[in-house]
């Protein structure tokens, strides 16, 4: 690229020394090389000596700084686009991530909260079982003994806990629940 010199430079002292240095006769171990900087150092000075193709080189030169110059600014507000979107692309991955916590936070809450139901459900299941034993060894004392006329009331057979039958009826439906729970809420991620 030739570069743009000052007015009052003198042309021909520079295009002397540089026809000279790069000259094709001077530099034999690479001609070809040599031919073509000696001809663009020609057109060079052909063109700095001439006024009017020094004005249009003068057009041009500015005309590729202005360019250069707002090529910089819309790098530089493409530069600060991209840097937003890939904050953006941050805090919808950190959300992403804590929504997905918060879930497996949820599923765990809800898994620990079904093993205490089990939990309490089994005592209260083992309570009446042990509630009807003694019941039922109380009642057969007292038919074989002689005061079995006066025995107290016998209590009743403990009723389903929660509502709900004895067996897997509760834990099934728990699990359901759960199931349902996970399948919408990567439903909402996905959209």
């Amino acid at each position: 690229m030739i570069r743009k010199l000052k007015s009052d430079y003198k042309y021909d002292g520079t295009y002397r020394r540089k026809a000279i240095k790069f000259h094709p006769d001077k530099n034999r171990d690479n001609v070809e090389a040599a031919t073509k900087f000696f001809h663009l150092i020609s057109d060079a000075y052909k063109t700095l000596t001439d006024p009017q193709k020094k004005l249009e080189y003068d057009k041009i030169y500015k005309a590729k700084i202005e360019s250069k110059k707002r090529f910089e600014k819309l790098d530089a507000k493409r530069k600060a686009l991209k840097e937003e979107l890939e904050e953006r692309e941050k805090a919808v991955k950190q959300s992403k991530v804590y929504t997905q916590e918060s879930s497996e936070a949820k599923i765990e809450r809800i898994k620990e909260e079904t093993a205490r139901r089990r939990r309490e459900r089994e005592e209260k299941l083992r309570l009446s079982a042990d509630q009807r034993s003694k019941a039922s060894t109380q009642y057969r004392t007292n038919l074989t003994s002689p005061s079995s006329k006066n025995s107290s009331k016998i209590p009743e057979p403990s009723k389903p806990v929660f509502g709900y039958r004895q067996g897997s009826d509760f834990e099934s439906i728990v699990l359901n629940k759960m199931t349902e729970y996970e399948k919408s809420e990567k439903e909402k991620q996905q959209s």
